[in-house]
């Protein structure tokens, strides 16, 4: 589940290691797919190369992870303004996002420990088919509260999740600062 076994005490780079190898799949993933995409960070690196078919397109291009702070033991949660609708325009307003669940952009040029991360957030299936964001309700203007309220257990475990939407709010981040990552099975996120 996280990073907790005899390899990552010998290195102090447990972290930023994982992080690296998850870039490297979805680089190699996304090179496929352009070409022809137990729950553990290695396993999940594996599965996001492994298509179920020789020669067939990697089924998911991404996979989602969590991070543990240092001091708190805690999920860290990523947070910010987007003032886009789901089109790339503006909308006008700037909306809240939070999420402790992140997809990997990349390490930043010329750095080892800064990588920046992309939000994504939980997407269940409600009656009548339509997605919606797990565990908030639709507002009256048709989007989305992004707001997290309670534990994310209780937040997000309330639905089923299908899967992950794609926010286009990315953050920076220093891995120096995080103690474990949970990876999460892959996926390929909606399309914001």
């Amino acid at each position: 589940m996280g990073c907790f076994n005899d390899q990552c005490f010998a290195s102090d780079h447990c972290i930023k290691d994982v992080v690296r190898k998850i870039v490297d799949a979805q680089v190699r993933a996304a090179e496929e797919a352009a070409t022809a995409c137990t729950t553990s960070c290695e396993q999940s690196i594996e599965d996001l190369l492994s298509p179920t078919r020789p020669r067939r397109r990697p089924r998911h291009t991404t996979i989602p992870i969590m991070l543990i702070c240092k001091d708190s033991c805690k999920p860290f949660v990523g947070s910010g303004f987007v003032s886009r609708d789901r089109d790339g325009g503006r909308s006008g307003h700037f909306e809240c996002i939070e999420s402790p669940i992140f997809k990997v952009r990349g390490f930043v040029r010329g750095s080892d420990s800064c990588v920046r991360l992309e939000l994504l957030l939980p997407v269940g299936r409600r009656s009548g088919g339509h997605d919606q964001v797990a565990g908030v309700e639709d507002k009256h203007d048709g989007g989305y509260d992004h707001h997290i309220r309670g534990s994310f257990c209780d937040t997000f475990g309330r639905r089923r999740i299908e899967n992950f939407r794609e926010t286009g709010l990315c953050i920076t981040v220093d891995l120096d600062f995080f103690a474990g990552i949970t990876c999460l099975d892959p996926i390929t996120p909606i399309p914001r």
